[in-house]
């Protein structure tokens, strides 16, 4: 196919599924939801996004004055770093995916690098992409007026980390829809990588001082725990001076001085990274893509359950699909992942006893917001003999809350056990952070039973694959997301901090009025949803 073909139909595919998802989005939100989106924006721009983008702007310009010093050229990598690679694994690990439908374009002659790059640019859809690569742009106008000479290189470091974060996320994400069909070894594999952070983290790190000791530590025992954060310190920076963001940033360095042949050569190494990584990624996107069209091979019928009442019916109905779907199995890999980072990059931060377990299962809540706030996407077609089942739309709903509450109870579990292995957590925190966890799954659901009827969308079962969610309920998902971890994680930290004795009292309090919260409103969301039928079963039958 010639170069001009490729650009046609490269520039069709991405103009096809932004005007489809445009289109889609439209009629489900109609007046009301485009007035809600622009409301969520301005907010979300007022109240988050904005202080960011002026924060990562105010930071480049300080960074561009001082080039001249190491350290500057160091925090430079450390934000590109953070940016790119972590913003990629970061997007991976929650889920990120694939956005076009790449077997409804296999009747085209499409090369792979087509698709993929079509991939690439429809993943700044994303949130997260969205605002990082925003923030990024910011970061680089600010480097740009604080030094106006790095400009000519300035567009190649932006493309470099944009592309990166998107290539990296999409590979984490291909990754992670592998795992999920071992899922067995992927939690034994996680697992392991834990206890083998743990035990280098117990060995290299200097023993903290316990809360009670009041015996001052000698002078030869502070300097040897000066050396121990000074070896840490400069494998730290060996790390991150091997990291191909170092190396964009030492570029700029080298366009200070007028060594514009040597900046440009340093960009060798981030972008074979970049190569590498997309490589990686068609083609474990690819095969993903070929998997999904293998039939599965017929099973004998399921054996029959029985249950009380209509809620516990529909409840278990919807625990089932969960745990059928690679989604609801992906889940399990999270409380294991938060286990990681505990014990790998956020080992070393300090006051990790009182911020660590609270912190652990507001990251755990961020799993189940795909589910949450599209409660009927994984019915599909099924939706319509749900829906002509002789249940109450109360009924319908309570049981949709009992099967994700069950789903996120045994995620909860296995993260409470990890925490108590590993991190020595004691049963009064884990209690509390468990209820914290009950707080933010009923504020959020209470969130999602609206978002599921307004917006309802299908969800793949066997696939991990993007299912496009409408701009302001991503939005939306941010700003509730962020408003419930901060109001319960506060209080959690908060009470720790001020009255430990008082946590679990606390946080049950505060399980209890947000469990009333949510009754109350259950009989409106209920008479929406009596509204919405016909809606629920033209977006998803």
């Amino acid at each position: 196919m010639a170069l001009g073909s490729r650009l046609v139909v490269f520039r069709a595919l991405l103009a096809a599924h932004a005007q489809t998802s445009w289109n889609r989005s439209a009629r489900e939100m109609g007046r009301q939801g485009v007035v809600l989106m622009i409301t969520l924006t301005c907010l979300v721009g007022l109240l988050g996004v904005g202080p960011l983008f002026l924060g990562l702007g105010a930071l480049g310009w300080m960074l561009g004055g001082t080039l001249q010093k190491p350290l500057a050229v160091g925090f430079l990598g450390l934000v590109l770093a953070l940016i790119g690679l972590g913003g990629g694994l970061f997007g991976g690990v929650l889920g990120g995916a694939r956005q076009l439908n790449w077997e409804a374009y296999r009747g085209f002659p499409l090369k792979l690098r087509t698709l993929y790059f079509a991939e690439l640019v429809a993943g700044l859809g994303d949130p997260l992409p969205l605002l990082l690569g925003a923030g990024l742009a910011a970061f680089v106008t600010g480097l740009a007026i604080g030094s106006p000479a790095l400009l000519p290189l300035l567009p190649l470091i932006l493309v470099e980390t944009l592309f990166t974060l998107l290539a990296l996320q999409l590979l984490v994400g291909g990754l992670a829809a592998a795992l999920v069909k071992r899922l067995r070894l992927a939690l034994t594999l996680l697992i392991m990588l834990a206890w083998v952070g743990s035990t280098l983290a117990t060995s290299q790190l200097p023993h903290r001082a316990k809360a009670h000791e009041t015996t001052p530590v000698a002078a030869p025992q502070r300097a040897e725990r000066n050396a121990r954060i000074e070896a840490m310190t400069r494998r730290g920076l060996a790390i991150l001076s091997a990291l191909p963001s170092h190396a964009a940033a030492e570029s700029l360095a080298r366009v200070r001085e007028g060594r514009w042949a040597s900046a440009f050569a340093l960009h060798a190494y981030p972008l074979a990274v970049l190569a590498l990584l997309m490589l990686l990624g068609a083609r474990v996107v690819a095969r993903e893509s070929r998997d999904e069209r293998t039939v599965e091979a017929p099973r004998g019928p399921d054996r029959l359950w029985t249950f009380q009442g209509p809620a516990e019916g529909i409840g278990r109905l919807h625990f089932r699909t969960l745990m059928a779907s690679q989604l609801g199995r992906f889940a399990f890999l999270m409380p294991v992942m938060t286990l990681v980072l505990l014990k790998g990059p956020f080992a070393q931060m300090r006051g990790q006893s009182l911020w660590a377990v609270p912190a652990a299962f507001a990251y755990l809540s961020l799993v189940g917001n795909n589910v949450m706030l599209n409660q009927f996407g994984l019915d599909r077609h099924g939706v319509k003999a749900l829906l002509l089942l002789p249940v109450t739309a109360e009924d319908l709903l309570k049981g949709k809350l009992l099967g994700m509450a069950a789903h996120q109870g045994l995620q909860a579990l296995l993260l409470a056990l990890l925490l108590a292995v590993f991190e020595r957590a004691t049963l009064a925190p884990l209690l509390a952070g468990v209820l914290m966890l009950g707080c933010v799954f009923l504020a959020q659901g209470c969130v999602g039973q609206w978002t599921s009827l307004w917006a309802p969308r299908p969800m793949a079962m066997n696939s991990l694959k993007n299912s496009n969610m409408p701009f302001a309920v991503g939005m939306l998902s941010l700003a509730t997301s962020g408003l419930w971890t901060g109001l319960f994680g506060g209080a959690f930290a908060l009470c720790a901090w001020l009255a430990p004795a008082w946590l679990v009292p606390l946080m049950a309090l505060l399980f209890g009025l947000t469990l009333l919260a949510h009754l109350a409103l259950l009989p409106t969301a209920a008479a929406y949803l009596d509204r919405r039928r016909e809606i629920l079963v033209e977006r998803l039958g």
